[in-house]
């Protein structure tokens, strides 16, 4: 049985997985022309797929690091350091979702270059702070939020707003092209025959958009 710690940083890094693959594949899409059909389904999957990072990252910024320094003051400069990476890669998220507007207005050569320059930036902000963060910051974390603090965070600020629909989906996500260790790590996030009803209604279309994004690229849900 995975332990609760454990479990707050699997799926931590599962998140992570999810940004680092999606980033690879946008990165690969866009190294030639794009057809409108998945140009559109790619620039869509863009905007939902920073929406997710700015609710994930706010959740931080509000929730998680507060609550860290109330028990650990001393980590004061290593929140500093997480807020500025968070800076610079909401920088970067709204260069990317501005470039991917008008690569969908209009597939031009031009706008599929800038585009891919700005996934090029989002890598460049994004894959740094996310090793930061696993090999750093959340050990340090786990060390010192105890379950309450983990119940109270993931009520009040992760899954706060969040509509089934929209779990759903983000479910569906997390389990693209994952190992079955983690993917059942994800399926503990729901009663099982929650999941179980989420997966029928949400997977199949799930798996369609993919394709229509990715082509070749996409991976199998587990």
């Amino acid at each position: 049985m995975t332990s609760p710690d454990n479990a707050h940083n699997e799926m931590n890094a599962i998140i992570h997985h999810g940004l680092r693959r999606d980033l690879d594949r946008l990165e690969a899409v866009l190294a030639h022309p794009v057809p409108q059909a998945q140009r559109e389904a790619v620039c869509d999957h863009v905007r939902w797929m920073l929406d997710q990072l700015h609710h994930h990252h706010v959740g931080e910024d509000e929730g998680v690091w507060p609550r860290t320094l109330d028990k650990r003051p001393d980590l004061q400069s290593l929140v500093d350091e997480m807020e500025a990476e968070h800076e610079a890669l909401a920088a970067a998220s709204d260069g990317l979702r501005h470039a991917a507007e008008g690569f969908r207005a209009e597939g031009s050569e031009a706008a599929r270059e800038a585009v891919a320059a700005a996934v090029t930036r989002m890598r460049q902000a994004t894959l740094p702070h996310l090793d930061h963060e696993e090999q750093v910051a959340m050990p340090l974390v786990l060390e010192t939020l105890d379950d309450d603090d983990w119940d109270y965070l993931e009520k009040n600020h992760f899954r706060k707003g969040v509509s089934l629909p929209d779990a759903a989906v983000m479910f569906m996500w997390l389990l693209d092209d994952l190992d079955d260790r983690r993917a059942a790590i994800v399926k503990t996030q729901a009663p099982a025959p929650l999941f179980w009803v989420l997966s029928r209604i949400a997977g199949p279309r799930y798996d369609r958009d993919a394709t229509r994004r990715w082509g070749e690229l996409a991976g199998v849900r587990a």
